[in-house]
């Protein structure tokens, strides 16, 4: 993946309306095609299509809802089409916001941490694990990778707590800056550098048989106690 910088950031953010919800899905520095970007495309032409049935069967056959034709563009725009874009739009929608831009386009709350994040001289743990385009589950998904665990369960969780974040963003129920709900957990942490040589070599970080100290298990003792902090607001500025 190729680096993002706050400059292409910022002509993402100028684009308006559906471009913009388009853009919001599509993967940071990668060139248009991926499988998100034909996702929310053909998402939204089926949706056009499901429309269009039920007007031209409203229009053309006002009073034969159940009979020949009319029947068939019902079947079509109320069963068929509906039951090909539920499983594939919500398969989208999911790999839609996991994209870096999708969490970036609360502007006011969530801006300062996207250009924390893609500041290439940034010294924050966001800013250094961008800078080495670490992304482990796939290109442009660095706030997913960092603030979710693996697995289904992982998924689920984020996406609720999205769906709660946006609720608070479109009311104005939120402040700012805005803060992690609880300390970050060095589970987030670990799932991908437990298994590094580099961390084993610490000594801080394993107890006297050579294994991962319950301390670190349990957050006892942070990951940030001793690493700069997630993001760096003020410093990234």
């Amino acid at each position: 993946m190729q680096g993002y910088t706050g400059q292409s950031y910022e002509q993402w953010a100028t684009h308006p309306g559906v471009l913009a919800f388009i853009h919001a899905g599509h993967i940071l520095g990668e060139g248009w095609g991926s499988w998100v970007d034909w996702g929310i495309v053909v998402s939204l032409v089926i949706s056009a299509a499901i429309l269009a049935l039920i007007v031209c069967a409203r229009i053309f056959y006002p009073r034969r809802v159940i009979h020949g034709r009319a029947l068939f563009l019902n079947a079509v725009a109320l069963v068929i089409l509906p039951v090909m874009l539920l499983p594939f739009a919500t398969f989208t929608t999911f790999e839609y916001a996991k994209q870096i831009n999708f969490c970036g386009s609360c502007h006011l709350a969530m801006e300062p941490y996207v250009h924390d994040l893609v500041n290439p001289k940034g010294k924050s743990l966001a800013a250094l694990h961008y800078q080495v385009h670490f992304t482990p589950t796939q290109p442009g998904t660095a706030c997913y990778s960092c603030h979710a665990t693996y697995g289904v369960h992982g998924t689920m969780i984020a996406k609720m707590q999205g769906l709660s974040d946006a609720y608070r963003y479109t009311t104005g129920l939120y402040t700012t800056p805005i803060k992690l709900r609880k300390p970050f957990s060095n589970t987030l942490c670990l799932k991908c550098h437990i298994e590094s040589s580099i961390f084993r070599s610490q000594r801080i970080h394993m107890d006297k048989d050579g294994n991962v100290s319950p301390l670190m298990l349990n957050s006892t003792i942070s990951c940030e106690m001793c690493h700069p902090s997630g993001h760096m607001i003020g410093a990234s500025e």
